[in-house]
């Protein structure tokens, strides 16, 4: 893919994380352009930003509405089943748009100008498209694509997550990054003293483009699974305050409590929640509060053996 992880991050700046976000809460996301071959690489990079789902191509892995439900349906009764992204490419929008009535979770390209088994994307596919989506789904975000190098990306609703973890990531992204690649030019360079070769050879080898993809792709990737986990560590927890709640107990738990008790310090907790709502169709609202732990005491920390 021409666009990676980092190249997304340069590009899109601070919108970065609020598109990291909405796949993450799988918010259909709408990526719109005049050249097909962008819009696609770009499609298919963004379900990269879940690298802990698996990928389903619309047309290659499924055809009908029924089969994705069913999907859908598995991941509500089976928490250890993995998760999909969805992946709609330019040559399959017609079918899609024939065939698909509900679109979360999806990643649909949507070439303007191009004509496509018949049909002629226009403005107007894009608003009709993204109407039929929002009025699904509640909600729907639109990648612009106006050039290469000009990417945009807005929400039709407002979105009031706190970005916490999102920003988060993509700051530790750039830290670690920097730092890696300072200490491999640190060690290149000691080790080319005293030979005997032109600057444009010490040059090229201290270009380190590929090794900057590669190492935000694996950082990335390393801090996205972090909040996964912790996510689902917090789903086991709260299952069982739900369970205690329905055997009479009035317990709920702050957001402190619960960030000690699954090792996680980052992020608002009213985002985890939304999270694990989009993740594993769950909604602990209810389990959580914003005041002090009472009614739990030490049986979380036996849970958890502390």
């Amino acid at each position: 893919m021409t666009y990676s992880i980092l190249r997304m991050i340069e590009l899109m700046g601070d919108q970065f994380p609020l598109l990291l976000n909405s796949v993450l809460e799988r918010i259909p996301v709408i990526v719109a352009g005049e050249d097909i071959e962008i819009v696609d690489d770009i499609t298919e990079c963004l379900t990269t930003l879940c690298p802990h789902r698996h990928k389903l191509v619309f047309w290659r892995d499924f055809t009908s509405e029924s089969e994705i439900l069913s999907v859908w349906e598995e991941e509500k009764h089976n928490y250890e089943v993995s998760r999909t992204v969805v992946c709609g490419l330019s040559g399959n929008l017609r079918l899609a748009l024939d065939r698909i009535t509900h679109y979360g979770g999806w990643i649909l390209a949507i070439p303007i100008g191009a004509m496509v088994l018949g049909v002629q994307v226009s403005e107007k596919t894009l608003e009709d498209v993204t109407v039929h989506i929002q009025n699904n789904s509640g909600n729907c975000g639109i990648l612009r694509i106006t050039s290469p190098s000009s990417i945009t990306f807005t929400l039709m609703n407002h979105n009031n997550s706190s970005l916490d973890v999102e920003k988060k990531i993509v700051n530790k992204i750039l830290i670690r990054k920097r730092q890696s690649l300072e200490r491999i030019r640190r060690l290149l360079t000691k080790s080319l003293r005293g030979t005997n070769v032109s600057e444009h050879i010490v040059n090229a080898v201290l270009k380190l483009d590929d090794e900057s993809e590669k190492l935000t792709q694996d950082v990335f990737e390393e801090e996205i699974n972090n909040y996964v986990h912790a996510a689902r560590r917090a789903v086991t927890l709260l299952s069982r305050i739900r369970l205690a709640r329905e055997l009479g107990a009035s317990t709920t738990l702050t957001e402190r409590n619960l960030y000690e008790a699954i090792g996680w310090d980052g992020g608002e907790l009213t985002d985890l929640i939304h999270f694990i709502r989009a993740e594993w169709h769950e909604d602990f609202s209810d389990c959580v509060k914003l005041g002090t732990l009472s009614g739990l005491g030490a049986w979380v920390d036996s849970m958890w053996g502390t």
